[in-house]
């Protein structure tokens, strides 16, 4: 897992959890407190399960900063807030590794990620002193690993590590700025106008293109977003995030990036 902040979502494990939210609301919300609550439950699904807390916190508190209008908008029954208090409760006892993650950035960052662990609890009824409880660490196994699947930031996430390792096996030099193109399937033409509105002014944009069904692949309308930048580590998690952002909004599906291989020139010491 990449971790980059202290917020909840600030993570690779939770992205794809984030547009869950946005799909099926409470469901989701409920569904990562109960993966989240076994005694052999991994790192990536206690993340899903600190985040749900979070959200459901931040309903309850009506913290309007800290989620978005529609969540704000949901309404937790009371075995939701109960679930998320008990992931609280097992986190805190059972999820050493999960929460060692922050120790990586020192002491005083991961003792303020348990200041945050215990907030989220406050809100939720659950005092710091607390144990877990009966009934809040469940019976049976956690559900396993799913295959990662087409179209999710998890499998972008590795064709962006694959494709910069590639890049750097062929010396690209990433602190050099040139055009990215970003790419799109639309099964729309609709929604393909959707992805250009979307997107605004700061990208030169190619299409949409149409593409007739062949092969067993159903018709889809193509659009390639440029934007000329240095695809360095960081740029690289930043824009195809957005990407990922107007593709989810649209109904479109991100098909990745891809630029040219620029070679650094030697210095005259180097030669």
């Amino acid at each position: 897992m990449t971790v980059w902040g202290m917020h909840p979502f600030d993570g690779d494990d939770t992205i794809d959890f984030s547009y869950e939210i946005k799909r099926s609301g409470l469901t989701a919300l409920a569904r990562a407190c109960k993966d989240a609550r076994y005694s052999d439950s991994r790192e990536e699904q206690h993340a899903e399960g600190f985040a749900a807390a979070f959200v459901v916190a931040s309903i309850l508190s009506k913290d309007s900063e800290a989620v978005n209008a529609n969540t704000l908008a949901l309404k937790p029954p009371k075995e939701l807030v109960e679930a998320a208090g008990a992931v609280v409760r097992v986190i805190r006892e059972y999820a050493s590794d999960y929460l060692a993650r922050w120790l990586v950035f020192g002491e005083e960052v991961h003792g303020q990620y348990l200041e945050q662990l215990d907030a989220i609890g406050k809100t939720l009824g659950v005092d710091p002193t607390d144990k877990t409880m009966p009934g809040d660490l469940l019976e049976g196994n956690a559900p396993v690993e799913q295959e990662m699947q087409p179209n999710t930031w998890e499998n972008q996430r590795w064709a962006n590590l694959q494709l910069l390792a590639t890049r750097d096996k062929m010396k690209d030099d990433t602190e050099i700025e040139r055009d990215v193109d970003h790419t799109f399937a639309c099964p729309s033409e609709k929604v393909a106008v959707e992805v250009i509105k979307s997107l605004g002014e700061n990208y030169s944009i190619e299409g949409p293109t149409y593409l007739p069904a062949e092969d067993g692949q159903a018709e889809c309308w193509v659009v390639v977003a440029t934007k000329s930048y240095a695809p360095d580590f960081e740029n690289t998690w930043g824009y195809t995030l957005r990407m990922f952002d107007v593709a989810f909004e649209t109904g479109a599906a991100y098909d990745g990036w891809g630029a040219l291989v620029i070679k650094g020139k030697k210095s005259w010491f180097g030669r």
